[in-house]
């Protein structure tokens, strides 16, 4: 026999999907794109110990459980949340404006991933690679010390 409980979580649950159904495929997508960013993050990992085995932090270069145990435990579920209440205030609070909140908001945390990305894939790059990660350099922050024992100013003055 089947409790009046299960019932009801299951009827909240329902009710759930069924609200909130419209924000599922934009949360979907920006998870895509953290997951993309911790991803290129690890390959500037593998060409930052490959360009100064000796001085990076770790031995090898591996996609640490810690590191994407944070992307998965803080950056996934904040933006989530982000995209979430913006859905909340956008049919609720907003309702008779028509502002598509969830959306701007979901562009927002895709553009902050964007430019994490275009960061990693830019940073720490050999004279011969592709002019375009050449160029974005000099507008993005060279992300390559945060796997270095040093800063990159004591390899810059050599």
């Amino acid at each position: 026999m089947i409790k009046s409980t299960n019932l009801t979580i299951g009827g909240l649950f329902g009710w759930f999907v069924g609200t909130f159904k419209p924000s599922f495929p934009l949360m979907i997508i920006a998870v895509i794109f953290i997951l993309y960013d911790a991803w290129t993050a690890y390959r500037l990992y593998k060409r930052a110990h490959k360009k100064y085995p000796d001085r990076t932090k770790r031995h090898q270069a591996k996609f640490t459980s810690f590191a994407f145990g944070k992307v998965v435990k803080v950056t996934i579920p904040e933006r989530l949340w982000l995209i979430f209440l913006a859905y909340l205030v956008e049919k609720w609070v907003c309702k008779d404006v028509q502002i598509p909140l969830s959306y701007i908001v979901t562009g927002v945390v895709c553009f902050e991933q964007f430019w994490s990305i275009c960061e990693n894939q830019s940073s720490c790059r050999d004279d011969n690679d592709s002019k375009i990660w050449r160029f974005l350099q000099r507008f993005m922050i060279d992300k390559t010390e945060r796997h270095l024992d040093e800063t990159l100013d004591e390899f810059k003055s050599n």
